[in-house]
């Protein structure tokens, strides 16, 4: 049974099962491929055909508006997602129901999704579904700070780091080739069932029924601004700063692809003079090249003592590459851009999640600070959608990609300053 959000959890841990750390690793790869599947798909190539039909006059503000309300929703879940799983009592374990019922409402909400045929329906679903999605997130990444050893995080990382390019691949081309929107969401919500139960039933946690809690304390500012308490640690607060930054810049610039592509590189410019098959193949270029490099920086992860200067190495070099297309809208150039990201991000998703996994204060709250540091992830989605649209209006997309280079190299800074011992 989940305790509510005002408990503090004791020294003692809920015990686990004995798991073999690859198959875990591989379990969890699978499953976060399959929950990345639905956020491309969805964002990237089901709804802004759906939103230029609905508002074809406003797509931009409300495509804005849609992304908005979902990243606060999903700022707030991966928090929450956290924070009730480190609490949760049960037979099954402090993530495993949480896990099951975010993936049930998700279920629900995604038909509901594929046959909204108004705005006003999108702008209630999206962000419900995304709250879903999100605190499944946060509580599938608790399996890090949890159940992998030290010494074997960065095989793990790397592992859930391919979820990314993976998600991302089948995504798009999912939805690509989907014969309508409704059938789109079929299609990405059947590995996200199957990948799920497969990780719950192959790889249970073990009892937390008898993990000791300290008595509710009473609801109060104080007691939430508790919650964040791990802010005042350094390393993490960098930490926290830096991925907010990077992730500013993949939001404000990949979030508006489709009509990156549509109106600014232009249909004629485009293979098979086809928007959709053009965000697919940027998309697709970014994925094989995250891939690689995702195989390379999950053999050496282990390995690197300076984790924090490569994942700021990594951040400069995105900053280089996304200011490729401000210099011009020419098809090839958006090809580098994306092969560019792959390998920048590739390296930087793996390393990063290292990274959180290792600033974390105490075994006790991991769950709550890697939502936290997760939501620094997302929340830039946030204000993104406003500030893009912002940049767009007043300069054009080349300002967007200029301004994207800057948030990404203050990202590099921010790591460069993270000192763990090693």
């Amino acid at each position: 049974m989940a305790e509510m959000i005002g408990f503090t959890v004791a020294a003692r841990q809920p015990r686990l099962l004995r798991s073999n750390t690859r198959r875990l690793a591989i379990l969890l790869f699978l499953a976060y491929s399959s929950l990345i599947t639905i956020f491309q798909g969805v964002q990237n190539i089901l709804l802004p055909p759906v939103v230029q039909r609905l508002a074809p006059d406003a797509k931009v503000s409300t495509m804005a508006l849609l992304v908005t309300l979902a990243s606060v929703t999903t700022v707030i879940s991966l928090f929450v997602g956290g924070s009730v799983s480190d609490r949760t009592q049960s037979r099954w374990g402090r993530r495993a129901p949480s896990l099951a019922l975010s993936w049930f409402a998700a279920m629900i909400l995604m038909p509901v999704m594929g046959i909204a045929g108004s705005v006003a329906l999108l702008a209630v679903a999206m962000p419900l579904l995304w709250f879903a999605l999100n605190y499944y997130q946060s509580v599938l990444l608790a399996a890090l700070p949890d159940r992998i050893p030290e010494d074997e995080l960065g095989f793990a990382s790397a592992a859930i780091g391919l979820g990314a390019p993976v998600g991302i691949f089948c995504g798009v081309n999912l939805a690509a080739f989907a014969s309508n929107t409704l059938v789109g969401y079929i299609l990405l919500a059947i590995p996200f069932t199957i990948l799920t139960w497969t990780l719950l039933l192959l790889e249970p946690e073990g009892s937390s029924a008898d993990m000791s809690v300290l008595p509710r304390q009473p609801l109060s500012l104080t007691s939430f601004l508790a919650q964040f308490s791990s802010v005042r640690e350094r390393n993490f607060a960098l930490a926290l700063a830096s991925r907010f930054l990077m992730f500013l810049c993949y939001f404000a610039v990949n979030g508006y692809m489709f009509y990156i592509v549509q109106d600014y590189v232009g249909a004629a410019r485009v293979p098979f003079g086809n928007v959709a098959a053009g965000v697919s193949i940027l998309l697709s270029v970014m994925t094989v090249t995250w891939l690689v490099v995702t195989i390379g920086s999950g053999y050496f992860a282990d390995r690197i003592a300076r984790t924090a200067l490569v994942v700021a190495f990594a951040s400069f070099a995105a900053a280089i590459v996304t200011l490729l297309p401000a210099a011009s809208a020419r098809w090839p150039i958006m090809l580098a851009f994306a092969l560019g990201i792959g390998l920048t991000f590739g390296a930087y998703f793996v390393l990063d999640l290292k990274l959180a996994t290792l600033v974390l204060p105490t075994p006790e709250t991991a769950g709550r600070d890697l939502g936290i540091l997760l939501a620094a992830g997302s929340a830039p989605g946030v204000i993104s959608p406003a500030i893009a649209a912002s940049i767009i209006e007043a300069g054009g997309y080349p300002a967007l990609f200029v301004f994207g280079a800057a948030v990404a190299a203050l990202a590099g800074v921010c790591a460069i300053l993270i000192r763990i011992a090693r």
